[in-house]
């Protein structure tokens, strides 16, 4: 974790460009501006109306506020809490990353405020970091990102700067509220999801129960009852609905025969094909691409399918 000078005026430049309003859902911040010197000496005694945060890479000095002073050493990250005068002082030089930031009160929940209220006042405000902790990490990931090209810049920048500004208050804020239970997914239902996930995928493929249990690591009974359990019904017939659901997608969306429709969604003949659409639709394929032409919407799952589960 160590960069240039220009390597730091670039990724200042652009996070003071792109990583000003971070939004969340139920906390958003304002950034004043993000920092970096690799030779910070003593600079005047000054307060802040608004929080800053400092990490230590190299060197040696002290921070003081008020009559209280810390050695600042490789791996040290402290927070100067709003309106507390405070002075770095270093002759030799650090080695230092730094941004300001401040709650947007209005953006965030009652529960963000009472934290960033309770933050203000903590009595942690330094803490000794080893580098493969989070915040180093994080904070790593951000200036790379900024320094090295990659896809989706704006979005890999946002995030990780929202992330970063987030676990300062975790780390220095020790009151934590009591955490709602959280009911995690049972395994039952991720099982059938990935089950739906490789019949979509693979439907020219026989598809038999035994396949795709083996695919899953669990016995070919045990799908078969998650798949009676969880959708209400059994394992062949939601095989046999979505290779008709998704003939009928291609029937109203693309120009081919219904022969390749048929070999498309692993029907192993057009006669076969045509007589489970038939059943399961009330109309033969040809019909169906008539009437229904053009509105594919009809037999398209939820995007929220899972959550519907």
């Amino acid at each position: 974790m160590k960069w240039s000078q220009q390597q730091l005026n670039q990724c200042n430049a652009l996070l003071n460009e792109y990583a000003v309003a971070l939004r969340g859902k139920d906390v958003s911040y304002y950034v004043h501006y993000w920092g970096g010197e690799t030779r910070l000496y003593t600079n005047h005694v000054h307060k802040h109306s608004f929080f800053e945060i400092c990490y230590i890479l190299d060197g040696a000095g002290e921070y003081e506020e008020g009559n209280e002073r810390i050695a600042l050493t490789p791996g040290v990250l402290f927070l100067s809490r709003p309106h507390r005068q405070h002075q770095i002082k270093s002759e030799g030089g650090l080695y230092i990353v730094f941004l300001a930031f401040e709650l947007i009160e209005a953006e965030s929940s009652l529960e963000a405020v009472e934290r960033f209220q309770r933050l203000a006042k903590t009595d942690t405000y330094w803490l000794k970091m080893t580098p493969d902790q989070p915040i180093p990490q994080l904070w790593s990931a951000l200036v790379s990102t900024t320094i090295e090209p990659c896809s989706f810049l704006e979005d890999h920048v946002l995030s990780l700067s929202r992330a970063l500004v987030t676990s300062f208050e975790a780390a220095f804020n020790r009151w934590k509220p009591p955490q709602p239970e959280r009911l995690a997914r049972p395994n039952t239902t991720t099982f059938v999801h990935r089950a739906k996930l490789y019949i979509r995928d693979n439907l020219p493929q026989p598809l038999k129960l035994s396949d795709v249990a083996e695919y899953l690591h669990i016995s070919p009974r045990h799908l078969s009852r998650l798949f009676t359990g969880e959708l209400g019904q059994s394992f062949t017939d939601y095989v046999r609905k979505e290779r008709v659901r998704q003939a009928a997608a291609m029937l109203t969306t693309t120009d081919w025969s219904i022969k390749r429709i048929a070999e498309a969604t692993g029907f192993d003949t057009v006669h076969y094909f045509a007589n489970v659409f038939k059943a399961e639709t009330g109309l033969p394929p040809g019909e169906f691409s008539k009437k229904f032409r053009g509105q594919p919407e009809l037999f398209r799952p939820p995007a929220d399918a899972r959550a519907a589960e």
